[in-house]
């Protein structure tokens, strides 16, 4: 299994998040959307899923206060989280899943694995400065894209590790309406299923970055992923098969050809990135996928 997909046996354990463990907190959910703003909770859980209040997540144990921005740029406030370790913690998880989706209105794909969560720590936004955004007019992300409501992910801190990225990378998710356990192999079988395992070494590395670095916005083979850009595998084919320099110039710096567009800028994808995602956007596209 590749590095993307592998999952810990010690970090259930250091988690503490079999549906097994004696510290599951007893969380009850509701069976049917309560009048209160919720999030719902499907999938591979290690209880029935439902919905959850906003009031009900703050009383998790490891709900915190912490002094930070909302978001690059805005006043520093007092934001009421949620850690995602905690809520896993203390929902439980299914045999079978090792992470889970963030469903969220747009077309975001933002997938966390149980490596991923142990490493960087996202939180759930669920107060600012006391308040949530039905008792306050919440502040807009980056101005024009979409309201802090009526749930937010972020890493805090700048964690992401892309120069040139925002400071909370690309694994944030605003808009979430549910979390949705499952399994990462399942969810991203059609990147790994015949023929997609004939990829030559240096493809399977460009699709472990294609996975960690571009679904979230470009959907893969079987329209699996994220498709804020209305550009899916098949035209990043296109680019890589007959302009490969405006590729490379779009990934590192897209705002001199959009400069609207919410792609970050991918400065850290030099000569040995590059060369693992053409590789894989040609090979894949020589395979018909």
């Amino acid at each position: 299994m590749n590095s993307y997909l592998l999952h810990t046996i010690g970090l259930c354990g250091l988690l503490s998040l079999c549906t097994q463990s004696s510290l599951l907190a007893e969380v009850a959910m509701h069976a049917e959307e309560p009048a209160e703003a919720s999030i719902y909770f499907s999938g591979d859980w290690g209880q029935e899923g439902g919905y959850m209040t906003r009031e009900e997540l703050s009383e998790i144990d490891g709900f915190t206060t912490i002094r930070e921005e909302v978001f690059p740029g805005a006043d520093m406030a007092d934001l009421g989280v949620l850690p995602l370790k905690s809520l896993v913690k203390a929902l439980g998880l299914g045999p079978d899943a090792d992470g889970f989706l963030l469903e969220t209105t747009d077309a975001w794909e933002s997938f966390m694995t149980l490596e991923y969560l142990e490493e960087n720590d996202p939180v759930m936004l669920l107060y600012i400065n006391g308040k949530g955004p039905d008792e306050s007019e919440w502040p807009m992300f980056g101005g024009d894209i979409e309201a802090l409501a009526p749930y937010y992910v972020f890493v805090v801190g700048d964690k992401s590790g892309y120069p040139g990225s925002p400071k909370y990378g690309m694994v944030s998710a605003t808009q979430m309406t549910g979390i949705r356990a499952m399994n990462t192999a399942k969810r991203y079988a059609p990147f790994y299923d015949a023929p997609m395992d004939q990829l030559s070494p240096l493809a399977q590395a460009g699709r472990d970055l294609f996975l960690q670095r571009c679904n979230v916005c470009h959907q893969g083979p079987g329209n699996v992923g994220g498709n804020v850009s209305q550009r899916p595998l098949i035209v990043l084919q296109g680019h890589a098969n007959y302009n490969e320099a405006y590729l490379r110039k779009m990934i590192t710096n897209p705002k001199q050809f959009y400069p609207d567009t919410i792609m970050p800028n991918h400065e850290d994808f030099d000569d040995a990135k590059f060369a693992k995602i053409v590789a894989y956007l040609k090979e894949t596209s020589a395979l018909g996928k």
